[in-house]
């Protein structure tokens, strides 16, 4: 039975225009190139891709090269999201249903300050969540396994009883199962999710009510 739903933020709850992933991997490139100090070339994009899927997450990638674990986040927050993102009623009404059925928290890699903006602009109410684990609260970074920890003290419940909502299989739905959480890829499918849905509102399908076997 699942009593707490979790959702990622970024790329989940926020989604991702085109003009956005351009002004992101900008930024990711550019940042890369400071990094290891060197241009921005064609070679240098490969090059981050290539560490970027060894990583999972641009915070872990960046944690590898030796930065702090909050570096990438702190650059990534430079960009205007009141610019680029906009509110999805589907996504908004969505969580505002699943409220009524069972604890709605969050759990991202943003800061704790670009959480609660971020959801602002999403129209997502902050009186719908319960418990807000940024970052910031984390020793690293998804996808590292300490905040999928935090989450389950902090509900205090079994992890089998909470859903976690990403929208990346690396970062999002591996680790939470590793924990033992039930798990739910959204905006593609996959079969290493419990649940995986291209469309966000498909989210109100699950039967929360269903007990896990042992």
């Amino acid at each position: 039975m699942i009593k707490h739903i979790w959702f990622d933020v970024d790329g989940t709850l926020a989604t991702h225009s085109d003009e956005f992933n351009k002004v992101h991997n900008q930024l990711r490139y550019k940042i890369y190139s400071q990094v290891i100090n060197k241009p921005v070339t064609e070679f240098l994009q490969q090059e981050f891709e290539a560490l970027y899927k060894k990583h999972g997450s641009n915070s872990a990638t960046f944690r590898s090269l030796g930065c702090a674990s909050d570096f990438w986040m702190k650059h990534f927050e430079q960009i205007d999201k009141e610019k680029y993102y906009q509110p999805n009623e589907n996504i908004y009404k969505t969580v505002e249903k699943l409220k009524d059925k069972a604890l709605i928290s969050v759990f991202t890699n943003l800061t704790a300050e670009g959480t609660k903006k971020t959801l602002r602009i999403l129209k997502i109410n902050p009186d719908w969540v319960t418990n807000y684990l940024s970052g910031d609260d984390v020793k690293e970074r998804k996808p590292a396994l300490s905040g999928f920890y935090k989450m389950i003290e902090l509900a205090k419940i079994s992890a089998e009883e909470i859903l976690y909502v990403g929208d990346k299989v690396g970062v999002d739905i591996i680790p939470a199962k590793k924990v033992g959480m039930k798990t739910c890829l959204v905006w593609s499918k996959s079969d290493e999710a419990d649940y995986s849905f291209e469309n966000f509102e498909d989210l109100l399908t699950i039967d929360l009510t269903v007990q896990s076997k042992n």
